[in-house]
């Protein structure tokens, strides 16, 4: 069975405790509160380029649906772990 995780922007923290009262006892849903605010790790000018493939952590679509919505809403097939966001 697929899960779902509701990945819901840190304004919006009065959806987010209603997400987490409406599936609190649905197994296979998950809420998450966004608490990123920024990139961490920011290139000085002049430094070699950026030796990782890519943040493990930030999916372009997924951020832009967290500003123009205010959440996410992702389906995982059962045997896949949660994404690291």
């Amino acid at each position: 069975m697929a899960r779902h995780l509701f990945l819901v922007s840190r304004h919006e923290a009065r959806l987010f405790e209603y997400l987490l009262e409406r599936f609190r006892d649905d197994g296979n849903v998950e809420v998450i509160l966004d608490r990123r605010r920024a990139e961490r790790r920011r290139r000085p000018r002049g430094q070699e380029p950026e030796r990782r493939r890519s943040d493990r952590r930030t999916r372009r679509e997924v951020d832009l649906e967290l500003q123009v919505r205010s959440h996410v809403i992702l389906t995982l097939p059962e045997d896949d772990p949660p994404p690291r966001l």
